[in-house]
């Protein structure tokens, strides 16, 4: 079957011609490949090294591939208007512009297609509602978007994460007394979307709180060139500290077990790949209840809730937090519990998922 796989995110071209993506969804096309022709599409940006989610080459996997490099622009679209026709089944990675623009030509066409849900905003616009209708299943990574899900599609699924971590991964010995100084970590995109702001004015709160910590920030993005001048300027040269991109998963897996507990601030999500890790490293959580998050995660259960887009409100919670020993332990422990019911699950991985979906299609 000729499969055509929508990405909703980019595909980073450098000066050598080589393509990059992230490294789940090259795995994930490499599964699929086996049995399948497949195309995989996606809008394109210039390769950032310091893009920790562009890490997997198409070209060296041999991986056929089509680039957008404008969506609005009708050469774009007649490819993409192409690529649909010549193709039996459609797969869209949702929500994005690509994807609404290829869920819509889908529908014109006929086309059979499916979706994979990673994000919260995807029924945003009318046009959602008829592709999410139009279609012939849903795989989705977070239980908490089930129920609506199921008021469109009568075929909605939830996968297994695309993780890497299994049980050899788990971190058992995790130490929850109080530490001299705080070590703090931030594992994601440094952009605002990810709450990078809130996350400096958490280690404001604690610097004037008194609290003696260190909070590094792991990963690479729009604003990663900007963050030394903004640490500067709220005086945290000695307590937040920039490591960029770590694509070795020793060094990073090194990272979580040597901190104290973990913050995520981020505005919008599927189900963070992040909060995985934290939790297999038995690491106290603090993270905002976007998107997918509320489907596996429970507060002050494997996790304490902070506010989305509220600095301070975030910074007196995880200061109280810190102060709970006690309950640190507790959602440490049950974190670790939550990702262990997932590895010894029954769900299936996403791409089993979808080849079972297509051989009934076939």
């Amino acid at each position: 079957m000729r499969v055509l796989v929508i990405g909703n995110g980019s595909t980073g071209i450098d000066n050598n011609e080589k393509f990059f993506i992230n490294n789940h969804t090259g795995d994930f096309l490499l599964k699929i490949k086996e049995f399948h022709d497949v195309t995989f599409v996606q809008n394109v940006t210039k390769f950032d090294s310091n893009n920790n989610l562009q890490n997997f080459d198409l070209k060296s996997n041999a991986i056929k591939h089509e680039l957008i490099h404008n969506n609005k622009s009708f050469k774009g679209l007649f490819r993409l208007y192409r690529l649909i026709k010549k193709s039996d089944f459609i797969y869209i990675f949702f929500p994005g512009t690509l994807g609404r623009i290829a869920g819509l030509i889908s529908i014109i066409l006929k086309k059979r297609t499916g979706l994979y849900i990673r994000g919260q905003y995807y029924k945003q616009y009318k046009l959602d509602e008829n592709i999410l209708r139009s279609i012939k299943f849903i795989l989705t990574v977070s239980p908490h978007f089930i129920s609506d899900l199921t008021t469109y599609c009568d075929d909605v699924e939830i996968i297994t994460p695309m993780i890497s971590i299994k049980k050899e991964d788990l971190f058992l010995d995790r130490d929850y007394s109080k530490p001299e100084k705080w070590n703090l970590l931030f594992v994601g995109r440094v952009e605002e979307r990810k709450g990078i702001y809130e996350l400096l004015e958490i280690a404001s709160f604690l610097k004037q709180r008194n609290i003696e910590f260190t909070l590094n920030i792991i990963g690479g993005g729009d604003l990663y060139s900007q963050m030394g001048n903004l640490i500067a300027n709220k005086g945290l040269e000695n307590d937040v500290k920039l490591h960029g991109q770590i694509s070795d998963k020793d060094v990073l897996m090194n990272f979580y077990r040597a901190a104290n507990a973990f913050i995520f601030t981020s505005h919008d999500e599927g189900f963070p790949r992040v909060l995985y890790e934290a939790m297999a490293s038995s690491l106290p959580i603090f993270t905002t209840f976007v998107g997918g998050i509320p489907g596996r995660m429970i507060s002050k259960y494997n996790c304490i809730e902070i506010p989305c887009k509220n600095g301070e409100g975030s910074g007196e919670i995880v200061f109280n937090g810190l102060s709970d020993l006690k309950l640190m332990s507790q959602i440490g422990t049950q974190g670790q519990n939550t990702i262990s019911d997932i590895i010894n699950g029954d769900s299936l991985r996403h791409e089993q998922l979808l080849l079972n979906k297509l051989a009934k299609l076939s």
